[in-house]
C-alpha cells in the first residue's frame, strides 16, 4: 500500500517523464512540484516504489523512469478525475467541428474521429467496425453427394446463405443424412447462430450419435456464417507516424510484423473485438507482437444503430494519458450522441 506522498511522486514522475523523456531525480522533483520535504525523503520513497516495481533506476542517472506497472497504477488509480482530463480548448474545437453539420455515414463518420485524432496527437489511429445484430437460424439442409461427402447449408432469418464440405470418417446412406438434418432443424431453428455454434459444437453429435449412431460436428459451418454475418469493417489513418515513436533499434523482421498488425491482423481483430465499453488502456507488453513494449494502444467503443466500433489510438509507452484518454473520451461521448 503507497502512501498519499508516495502516490503523488509516481504520479509527478510519470507526468514529468512524459514530458521530458529524461530519468526524474529528487532535485527535479522539488523543483517541478509543490513538495515539502527533503531530498533524502524523496528519494527513500522513489526506492521504495523501485521496490515495488513501478520505477526503474536509469542505468546513466541516479533518476528513476517509470516501469510498465508504474504506467499501469497510473492510469487506473491516478488519473481518473474529471480535472485531470480536462479536454484543451483547442481539442475540444476541432473534435466539435466533425460533427458540425455532417452528413455521411456512420463507418465515414469513425474513420474522420480516427482522422482528428491523428491530427491532434501525432500518433496512429485504428478503428474496428462490425454488425451487433442478432441473426438466427431459419432452415438447417444437407445434400448428399456419396457416401463419405455431403454439403451442409445454413440459412439464416435474414436470408443469409452459407454452404460447407463435410468429409465423414465412415460410409453414411441417405436416411442417416435425413435424420440428422431433422435433428439439427428440431433443436436449433430460431436458435441465434452463437448458440447454434455452440450446441452444434456440443450438444447435437451426441444427439445424432444416438439417434443414428453417428456423431457429426457441422461447427465449423456455423463458424463461417458468424464470421460473415459479422461484416468487419477497418480502417488505419495515421500509419506512418509510428516512425516517430517506435525503438530505432527496430529491425526490419519487426517492422513488417509492426505494420501487418496495424493493417489489421488477425491480433488486432482480437485485441479490438475483446476490449470493454469504455476506456481502456492496452501497454506494449500485453500485446502481440511481444517485442513492441514502447507502445500503448488506447481504446473507446461507441455503438451506432445495428453497428459496434473500437477506436484506437497507438502512440508511445511515454504518452501524456491525462490528455490522450481524455480525447478519447471527448470522442466517444461525442460519436456516441451524434
Amino acid at each position: 500500500m503507497l502512501t498519499p506522498r508516495q502516490r503523488q511522486i509516481l504520479y509527478l514522475i510519470v507526468r514529468l517523464y512524459s514530458e521530458f523523456e529524461e530519468p526524474v531525480g529528487s532535485k527535479t522533483l522539488l523543483r517541478e512540484s509543490l513538495l515539502n520535504v527533503s531530498p533524502a525523503t524523496i528519494r527513500n520513497d522513489m526506492v521504495v516504489l523501485e521496490r515495488e516495481g513501478l520505477l526503474h533506476k536509469a542505468h546513466t542517472s541516479s533518476g528513476r523512469i517509470p516501469s510498465f506497472s508504474g504506467y499501469r497504477y497510473y492510469v487506473n488509480r491516478l488519473i481518473h478525475h474529471e480535472d485531470e482530463m480536462r479536454v484543451l480548448e483547442e481539442d475540444d474545437n476541432a473534435i466539435a467541428e466533425l460533427f458540425h453539420e455532417r452528413q455521411v455515414d456512420d463507418l465515414q463518420l469513425a474513420q474522420m474521429a480516427a482522422d482528428v485524432l491523428v491530427s491532434l496527437t501525432g500518433y496512429t489511429a485504428v478503428v474496428l467496425g462490425q454488425s451487433n445484430d442478432s441473426h438466427h437460424l431459419k432452415e438447417f439442409k444437407l445434400v448428399y453427394l456419396n457416401e463419405k461427402n455431403l454439403i451442409a447449408i445454413m440459412i439464416t432469418d435474414g436470408g443469409r446463405v452459407e454452404t460447407q464440405l463435410f468429409v465423414t470418417q465412415y460410409p453414411v446412406t441417405k436416411d442417416i443424412i435425413s435424420k440428422t438434418s431433422e435433428i439439427v432443424n428440431q433443436e436449433l431453428v430460431g436458435t441465434s447462430i452463437e448458440d447454434v455454434y455452440h450446441r452444434l459444437k456440443l450438444t447435437i453429435p451426441l444427439l445424432t450419435q444416438r439417434a443414428v449412431s453417428y456423431s457429426f460436428d457441422f461447427s465449423p459451418l456455423a463458424e463461417k456464417t458468424l464470421h460473415s454475418l459479422k461484416g468487419r469493417q477497418y480502417h488505419t489513418s495515421g500509419k506512418n507516424n509510428l516512425f516517430d515513436f517506435i525503438d530505432s533499434l527496430t529491425n526490419s523482421e519487426e517492422l513488417k510484423d509492426l505494420f501487418t498488425l496495424v493493417d489489421g491482423s488477425a491480433s488486432m481483430y482480437q485485441m479490438l473485438e475483446n476490449r470493454q465499453a469504455g476506456i481502456e488502456v492496452l501497454f506494449g507488453v500485453d500485446m502481440s507482437p511481444d517485442w513492441v513494449t514502447n507502445l500503448s494502444l488506447v481504446t473507446g467503443k461507441f455503438k451506432r444503430q445495428k453497428q459496434e466500433f473500437t477506436l484506437g489510438l497507438i502512440g508511445p509507452t511515454t504518452m501524456p494519458y491525462h490528455r490522450i484518454i481524455g480525447l478519447m473520451e471527448k470522442m466517444i461521448t461525442e460519436l456516441t450522441n451524434y
